[in-house]
């Protein structure tokens, strides 16, 4: 293992997180080509080459019915059973639209039955901020169950460059409302999930402010990291940064390239590839 991957997006047909209409506007953006659709197997055998074990997000963003929700993670839930080697666990996304009980039971089935490692929150796709008290009672299990949130800060590529941004708003993605959670529910721990420009500032002050916030950097190549945010994976807040590849808008290879051409010392390429993962979500 050379990496636990804490934001892996799926490339097979049932697994795709984005369709295909969208599928140029990505490699556009990020430059690259995206292998839609693999078989699992070739899917998988990319993840054992790139030596990563992963995360992975099902494909439930937009849906409303609770059967295709429960079917998505059923899906996932066989893979993490079909190849253990790779998939460590998967996020459950929950949004607005499922009858709030139906949906905490559906986070509960998941956790117990499943074994996903939790809830990911993104505010971009619902235009709630993470503070919402609609939120709370997915904190509060996830905080009973011992297992993380993660939520979706800095700019992001989904509506970039389009008229209005397709609508979306990036003020939910300031980390500012994840302040608010972690102080309510201090036994949480919480990964702000992206590169958290244009507020890596509020980003840095909250981590070295609350214990339990951490910070994926994915969506990023590292070279284009503000200074701030490099500057703090070498120092205070080396304990704090994991790694997320983003896949398939990224290749692992790509990502190793970049990170391992940064000048970090080895141990600190360590800290975020695995060894800070390892201490959030209690893996030997």
């Amino acid at each position: 293992m050379k990496v636990i991957d804490v934001q892996t997006q799926m490339t097979t047909e049932k697994g795709a997180l984005w369709p295909l209409s969208v599928k140029e506007f990505f490699e556009a953006s990020f430059k690259t080509k995206i292998p839609y659709y693999q078989s699992e197997e070739e899917m998988m055998g990319g993840f054992r080459e790139a030596e990563a074990r992963v995360i992975l997000i099902p494909p439930t963003w937009g849906k409303q019915d609770l059967g295709e929700i429960r079917a998505a993670h059923d899906y996932v839930g066989q893979l993490k059973k079909d190849y253990p080697d790779v998939v460590y666990t998967f996020w459950v996304s929950p949004a607005p639209g499922v009858n709030i009980i139906k949906w905490i039971r559906e986070l509960e089935r998941c956790i117990k039955d499943l074994g996903s490692t939790g809830i990911y929150y993104n505010g971009f796709s619902t235009g709630i901020p993470a503070n919402d008290k609609f939120l709370y009672p997915f904190y509060d299990l996830c905080q009973e169950a011992g297992v993380p949130a993660r939520i979706s800060v800095g700019h992001t590529a989904a509506g970039a460059g389009t008229p209005g941004g397709s609508g979306i708003h990036l003020r939910t993605e300031n980390p500012i409302y994840i302040d608010d959670v972690a102080a309510d529910f201090p036994s949480l721990n919480i990964i702000a999930t992206h590169c958290p420009w244009p507020y890596h500032n509020e980003m840095i002050s909250i981590m070295l402010h609350k214990a339990n916030v951490y910070n994926d950097l994915h969506g990023w190549l590292p070279r284009y990291f503000p200074p701030e945010i490099k500057r703090e994976i070498n120092g205070r807040l080396k304990n704090k940064f994991l790694f997320g590849s983003d896949f398939p808008f990224f290749t692992y290879q790509r990502l190793y390239e970049d990170w391992e051409s940064q000048d970090y010392k080895p141990e600190v390429l360590e800290n975020v590839y695995y060894r800070n993962a390892q201490r959030v979500f209690g893996i030997e």
